[in-house]
C-alpha cells in the first residue's frame, strides 16, 4: 500500500483480491477473488517503544483467535510469529509494517488475510473457516467481529497490559511445550518452544541447553 500524506489512526484499507499479496519470508498469499478478507488497518502505536513492536503482532494474533474459536471450538493456534493455524493448516496470517520516527513509532500498518469462504487452494498447508465449519461465511460480519476485538486488544495494550498479553500470546502458540524438528543455518535439530521475549524473539530449550531465535533465523520442519 503506498501512502501519501499524513496516516489516519484507524483508517482501513479493504481488497476483495491481490495479485502479489505479501507473507512472511517473502512469501506470496494466496486468495481467490471475492472469497477472503484482505484489509490493512493503520494505528498509531507512538505509546509503544520501538523495542515493543512486537507486541503489535501479539495484538493483532489474539483479536484473530478470539474471533475465529468461536467458530472452531478453541483449536487456533498462533504460529510464531504471525500466523494462525488449525491443526497443522494454516488459515490466517498478518504482516506487520512499522514506520520509525525519531526514535519512536510514527504509525504501523496492519495487514491480515484470512481464508474465509475459499475451498481449493495450490499450498496443501493452507485451509479456510468455511472448510473447517462446512458452512459460508459472511465476510462484512466477519470483518467487523474482528476489527471489535482487535480494538479491545489494542486499548488493553494501551493500558499496559503487556504481561497479560504475551502470556495469552504464549499460551496460544502452535507447537508449544512439545518437541519438533526445526531448522536453522547449521541444520536440523530436536526442540521445545518454552516462550517469547518482549522484542518477539522465540525461545527454544534444546538438548545442549536453551536458544533465543529472531524473525528469518529459524523455520518449523515437523
Amino acid at each position: 500500500m503506498v501512502m501519501s500524506g499524513e496516516a489516519t489512526n484507524g483508517h482501513i484499507v479493504i481488497t476483495d483480491f491481490q495479485e502479489k499479496g505479501r507473507g512472511q519470508r517473502g512469501n506470496r498469499w494466496e486468495s481467490e477473488p471475492s472469497q477472503n478478507l484482505l484489509f490493512s488497518i493503520i494505528l498509531d502505536a507512538a505509546f509503544l517503544d520501538p523495542s515493543e513492536c512486537f507486541y503489535l503482532n501479539i495484538i493483532t494474533s489474539l483479536a484473530l483467535i478470539d474471533v475465529l474459536n468461536e467458530y472452531t471450538g478453541d483449536q487456533m493456534k498462533v504460529k510464531w510469529p504471525n500466523d494462525i493455524y488449525y491443526e497443522n493448516k494454516k488459515v490466517s496470517g498478518m504482516l506487520i509494517e512499522n514506520f520509525i520516527k525519531k526514535n519512536s513509532i510514527g504509525y504501523s500498518i496492519i495487514g491480515i488475510g484470512l481464508n474465509v469462504n475459499q475451498e481449493k487452494f495450490a499450498n496443501e498447508i493452507a485451509t479456510s473457516l468455511a472448510l473447517i465449519c462446512h458452512q459460508k461465511f459472511d465476510k462484512q460480519d466477519l470483518l467487523e467481529y474482528i476489527l471489535i476485538r482487535l480494538e479491545q486488544r489494542f486499548l488493553a495494550l494501551k493500558k499496559s497490559q503487556l504481561s497479560d498479553l504475551k502470556s495469552e500470546y504464549f499460551h496460544n502458540m502452535y507447537w508449544k511445550d512439545e518437541i519438533h524438528v526445526f531448522k536453522d543455518k547449521d541444520g536440523l535439530f530436536n526442540g521445545r518452544i518454552v516462550g517469547v521475549e518482549d522484542g518477539g524473539k522465540i525461545l527454544l530449550e534444546l538438548e545442549e541447553g536453551y536458544r533465543l531465535y529472531d524473525f528469518k533465523q529459524i523455520e518449523f520442519i515437523k
